[in-house]
C-alpha cells in the first residue's frame, strides 16, 4: 500500500518513531509485515474524525414552568480537543413521545455551547429529551425528567445490594435517612412495608443509626409466580411523616443469556474464555448462577455472576462437541454457545485490571502456524504494535508498550500478513487515571441566605495542575435522591459510551465509581457489550 499523503505520514509519525528501536530487532519480513499493518491502520483512521458530544444541565428534575439550564460540549474523539470552528447546533427539546416542544439554533464556540429551554407549565410530566445536533455532523440525545414534584423534606435511600432476586433469595436493602438539613433522624420511627400485589407479606421496624443507616433483609416468597414486590419505607420524623417504594427487582424466568467467546470466536481444542451477560425481557441485568454442559450432559464449567449479570468461564471446546448454558437460578431456557471453528485464532487477554503493568499483554494461540501482526487502537489512533510467529497449538505472548496517559477501551486487534483480522477484544485502560477535580468551600456550615465560595481545583491523577473547562451546578440534593437519575456523567459519556454505540449499559457511571468492584466489573462489560467482531474494512482512495 502506498500512502502519498503528507498529512496521514505526519499522523503516524510519531508512532513509527518510537518502533525504531524494537524493528532493528526484527527480520525483514517481520518489520514489512509490521509496518504494512500500521499504515493500513493509519489509512482507516484517516478517513475518519470523529466528534463525541456531552450535554449537562443544570438539574435531571424539572418542574413544569421551570427553566433547563444546558452546557453541551463537542470534542473531536482522537484527542478530545475542541473544534477551532465556530459553527451552529441546533437543539430541540421533544415531549415523551418523541414530539418536538421546542427549538433553538445556537452557536458553537471552541466546542462549548450554552442555553436554556423554558418548560412550558401545560407541559405534563415524564422523560424529556433534549437533542443535540452538529453542523458538522452528529447527534446527542440527553434524557430530562419532568415532574409536578414537592421537595421532600426527608432525604430517604434505598439501594438493593444486587441488580436482581429470584424466589427464594434473601435481599439485604440499604437504607438511609435524614432531614432535609444534615440532621440526623434522632427520635423518628422507619417502618418498612413488604406487599407482593394488593398483600402485605410483612410490615416491621427498621432500626436507624446515628448517621442515618439502617438495614432492611428480607426472604422473597419461595412460589412467587408475579414480580410486582414492593418495598415501602415510611419515616416518621416527630410530626414530618413521608413515603419512599421501590420495586424489589426480582426476576422469574423470563431471562436471555448472552453468550460472547473472547477474542471473537472458539476454536477446537484451543483454551478460551467465554463472556456471559444476563437480562430479563426489560433488559434490565439478572443475577445468575449455572454451569456449561457438554452435548453428554457433562459440566465442564460453573460460574456466577459478578457485577449486573455478567460472568466469565473458561473453556477448551472439543472436536464434535457442542455446548450449552444452563442456569441453575433463577431458571431460564438453556443457551446454546456458537460451535467451536475447526481452524482459527484465540486472543486471551492477561488480567491487569488497574493498569499495573505499562503494556498491554495477551496471549494468541492458533490451530495452525500463522504470521501475524497485533495492533492496539484508540480512539482513532495507533498506539503500539507487534509482529507474532504463531506455532500450531502454541500460546504465543505479545505485549504492546502503551503512553503512560491512555485511558479508555483500547481495541486490540490480531490481523494476519494480508492485514486480515483474525480476533479482537476491548481492554479497558487507565482506570482511575481520569482528571481530577476536587471542590472546596470556605466555611463548614452555612445559614439560608448566606454567600458560599467554592475553590475548584483540577488535576491529572498525578496530582499535577491542569487547565479545564468547568460546569457547576448548584441544587438542593433532595432533588437529587428524588430523582434518582443514572444519566451518564462525562467520564462514562466519552471513555466509554463513545466506544459501544447502539448499546444501552445499565448505570455507566459505577465503573468509574471507585467501588472495589468496579475494575473487574469493566472488563467483563468491555467483553459483553463491547464484543467485536472484526469490523474493519477497507477504505477506497
Amino acid at each position: 500500500m502506498r500512502i502519498h499523503r503528507t498529512s496521514t505520514i505526519l499522523l503516524a509519525a510519531a508512532f513509527l518513531s518510537t518502533l525504531t528501536l524494537s524493528l532493528r530487532a526484527q527480520s525483514p519480513e517481520a518489520r514489512e509485515r509490521q509496518q504494512a499493518v500500521a499504515s493500513f491502520v493509519e489509512e482507516q483512521f484517516f478517513s475518519t474524525r470523529g466528534r463525541a458530544f456531552h450535554i449537562t444541565t443544570d438539574k435531571p428534575l424539572y418542574r413544569p414552568g421551570e427553566v433547563i439550564w444546558f452546557r453541551a460540549w463537542e470534542v473531536i474523539v482522537r484527542d478530545f480537543s475542541s473544534s477551532s470552528v465556530d459553527h451552529g447546533i441546533t437543539v430541540q427539546l421533544l415531549d415523551p413521545r418523541g414530539a418536538k416542544v421546542a427549538e433553538k439554533r445556537i452557536l458553537s464556540r471552541g466546542g462549548v455551547a450554552t442555553n436554556d429551554f423554558v418548560i412550558a407549565p401545560s407541559l405534563p410530566g415524564g422523560n424529556y429529551t433534549l437533542r443535540l445536533v452538529s453542523d458538522l455532523g452528529g447527534q446527542h440525545d440527553h434524557l430530562i425528567q419532568v415532574s409536578t414534584y414537592e421537595v421532600p423534606r426527608l432525604k430517604k435511600v434505598v439501594e438493593f445490594t444486587r441488580s436482581s432476586y429470584a424466589p427464594g433469595d434473601m435481599v439485604t436493602a440499604l437504607i438511609h435517612v435524614e432531614k432535609a438539613t444534615g440532621e440526623s433522624l434522632t427520635g423518628g420511627r422507619v417502618t418498612a412495608n413488604l406487599t407482593l400485589g394488593r398483600s402485605s407479606l410483612a410490615v416491621f421496624g427498621v432500626p436507624i443509626d446515628g448517621k442515618g443507616n439502617g438495614v432492611v433483609r428480607f426472604q422473597v416468597p419461595p412460589g412467587m409466580k408475579e414480580s410486582n414486590l414492593l418495598l415501602t419505607l415510611n419515616a416518621d420524623a416527630g410530626g414530618i411523616v413521608e413515603t419512599l417504594q421501590r420495586r424489589v427487582p426480582v426476576v422469574l424466568d423470563q431471562i436471555t443469556v448472552g453468550i460472547f467467546p473472547e477474542g471473537g470466536d472458539l476454536v477446537v481444542d484451543i483454551p478460551s474464555r467465554v463472556y456471559l451477560m444476563a437480562r430479563d425481557d426489560q433488559g434490565k441485568p439478572v443475577e445468575v448462577e449455572g454451569n456449561v454442559v457438554d452435548d453428554q450432559g457433562a459440566v465442564v464449567g460453573t460460574f456466577k455472576s459478578f457485577h449486573d449479570g455478567m460472568a466469565r468461564v473458561p473453556l477448551t471446546p472439543k472436536a464434535g462437541r457442542s455446548y450449552v448454558v444452563r442456569l441453575s437460578r433463577p431458571g431460564a431456557p438453556i443457551t446454546p454457545i456458537p460451535v467451536a471453528r475447526t481452524d482459527g485464532c484465540v486472543l486471551r487477554s492477561e488480567d491487569d485490571f488497574l493498569s499495573r503493568s505499562s503494556s498491554l499483554k495477551a496471549t494468541v494461540t492458533c490451530s495452525g502456524a500463522r504470521k501475524l501482526v497485533a495492533a492496539a487502537t484508540l480512539r482513532e489512533k495507533l498506539l503500539a504494535s507487534a509482529p507474532l510467529d504463531v506455532a500450531a497449538g502454541t500460546p504465543t505472548s505479545v505485549e504492546l508498550p502503551l503512553p503512560a496517559d491512555t485511558v479508555g477501551a483500547v481495541r486490540v486487534t490480531i490481523f494476519d500478513a494480508e492485514k486480515r483480522p483474525q480476533a479482537e477484544r476491548l481492554v479497558y485502560r487507565g482506570l482511575g487515571r481520569e482528571l481530577r477535580v476536587q471542590i472546596t468551600t470556605d466555611r463548614k456550615v452555612y445559614s439560608p441566605r448566606d454567600r458560599v465560595t467554592l475553590t475548584v481545583k483540577t488535576t491529572t491523577a498525578e496530582g499535577k495542575p491542569v487547565a479545564a473547562d468547568v460546569a457547576l451546578a448548584v441544587v438542593d440534593d433532595a432533588v437529587l435522591r428524588l430523582a434518582n437519575s443514572k444519566t451518564p456523567h462525562l467520564l462514562s459519556e466519552l471513555y466509554l459510551l463513545y466506544e459501544m454505540p447502539g448499546q444501552t449499559i445499565h448505570e455507566p457511571n459505577f465503573y468509574f465509581s471507585g467501588d472495589k468492584k468496579a475494575p473487574e466489573a469493566m472488563d467483563l462489560l468491555v467483553a459483553t457489550q463491547g464484543y467485536r467482531r472484526f469490523s474493519w474494512a477497507w477504505v477506497p482512495r
